[in-house]
């Protein structure tokens, strides 16, 4: 059975470019283009990895990973940012409520890397 990954990033290039590095990872990825977007599917869905990028409308990725954190099912739930900041520019308490963090541009493989340590096995 596939995992399913829950991708948060406002700008479609890169939800695309996301969605095509792991399509030969036997994982499903659904898109989303806001927290608040992601943080419905999170309610609503089973997921086994976040995906989110830091800055985006509606509701950010650090308060994205907060209101996931609160979700009794998603409360240890893998968390990876993928964002253009270092998590040297964000405060201690925030970086440690998430897994890993990736800086963009990332290479394909450090993705893919990234996603097969944390994903949950079955």
């Amino acid at each position: 059975m596939s995992k399913t990954i829950l991708h948060a990033d406002d700008s479609a290039s890169v939800r695309r470019w996301v969605a095509e590095q792991l399509s030969d990872m036997d994982v499903k990825v659904v898109s989303v283009a806001d927290g608040a977007a992601a943080l419905h599917v999170l309610r609503e869905s089973p997921c086994d990895l976040l995906l989110t990028d830091l800055e985006m409308p509606n509701l950010d990725g650090l308060g994205l990973v907060a209101a996931v954190r609160d979700l009794p099912m998603h409360r240890f739930l893998p968390v990876l940012v993928l964002s253009c900041r270092r998590p040297s520019e964000i405060d201690p308490q925030h970086r440690q409520a998430v897994t890993g963090w990736l800086v963009k541009p990332i290479e394909p493989e450090n993705l893919r890397r990234w996603v097969r340590r944390v994903l949950p096995r079955s």
